[in-house]
């Protein structure tokens, strides 16, 4: 037996991006102050949290956890379940949530 509950989750956002559009619905973009986001970014890199991470101009959030500190502006960022790395700068970072 074959495990679709990917396949069945990006058909479900494909329709529900389709809707959106067709509607014209457009969902608030969503924003944090930048020293929230500094603050919940250091917490998360201490504490080793999984965070979604949503970043300017971009709709879908990147899920992940902080492995280290580059420099005071950067951090590295290891997506969950791939073996992704992307370096993360505060001001890329619109909105980050616990996961």
């Amino acid at each position: 037996m074959e495990y679709k509950a990917p396949k069945l989750q990006s058909v479900k956002d494909n329709l529900i991006a389709s809707y959106q559009q067709f509607f014209g619905l457009e969902t608030p973009a969503l924003t944090m102050p930048a020293t929230q986001i500094k603050l919940f970014t250091q917490q998360s890199l201490t504490r080793h949290y999984r965070v979604a991470l949503f970043f300017q101009n971009e709709p879908a959030p990147t899920v992940g956890t902080f492995i280290r500190q580059l420099d005071p502006q950067r951090f590295l960022l290891k997506a969950y379940q791939s073996n992704v790395y992307r370096v993360v700068d505060y001001a890329q970072i619109s909105f980050i949530q616990r996961v």
